[in-house]
């Protein structure tokens, strides 16, 4: 009989898991929605979020993260471990004589076959204008972009104004900014009807998992 009798549970066991599951109840219990959702989003951006940060903003940037996150960080990993490109030394040449050539601009051309072609120098006419392929261009110093210690300005071929920054506004109009909330909020809907489609309360089931096995892991840790 002794042999085959179970060993009992020490005081140890029965007082300290039922402890941890309390204190980690009492926890959460004091949390509402937004803080909760802010110890998700810490949790996984590794940073604290901004206060003024509605519950809307705060889920859409958890969803940009499970979807965007490790991607962001795999592609940084590769960057860090590849070499500075170098131009050729006769490119190299050319670019460093924009430097000297006022009434000259270094030129980055994308022509109709979808091909960049090395800079070159080319005059500038008028003080507004350039002449590339036989067709003019217009130039504008607020499209000037700096390459190093190089000023220079690209050209489509389909496009007599220069690739610029200038369309800033518009580009937030359609909705298509990489720092404003309206793109946030595509990245997030895509991620959603990308994968599993689900009802809203289904997502705020997975939010609640979610922090229930962050917390959980708290302090288990914390108990250890």
């Amino acid at each position: 009989m002794e042999s085959i009798r179970r060993e009992q549970p020490s005081n140890t066991d029965t007082v300290t898991t039922p402890s941890i599951l309390k204190d980690f109840y009492s926890s959460i219990a004091k949390l509402n929605e937004t803080q909760r959702l802010k110890v998700i989003y810490a949790f996984f951006t590794k940073k604290k979020p901004n206060s003024n940060l509605t519950q809307q903003q705060l889920l859409n940037r958890i969803l940009y993260e499970i979807e965007f996150g490790e991607k962001i960080r795999e592609t940084e990993e590769k960057l860090k471990k590849q070499k500075k490109f170098k131009f050729p030394w006769a490119v190299k040449g050319q670019m460093k004589s924009s430097l000297k050539q006022k009434e000259m601009v270094l030129v980055f051309y994308l022509n109709v076959k979808n091909e960049l072609e090395w800079p070159r120098l080319y005059p500038v006419y008028s003080g507004n204008m350039v002449i590339i392929r036989n067709k003019p261009h217009e130039l504008d110093p607020r499209a000037i972009f700096t390459f190093g210690k190089y000023r220079c300005m690209i050209f489509r071929e389909i496009d007599r104004r220069p690739v610029s920054n200038m369309d800033f506004d518009e580009v937030r109009k359609r909705g298509d900014s990489t720092d404003s909330d309206e793109f946030l909020i595509k990245a997030a809907m895509k991620a959603m009807q990308g994968g599993i489609k689900k009802e809203l309360n289904k997502t705020w089931i997975i939010v609640g998992v979610i922090i229930a096995v962050i917390a959980l892991i708290f302090f288990m840790m914390k108990g250890g």
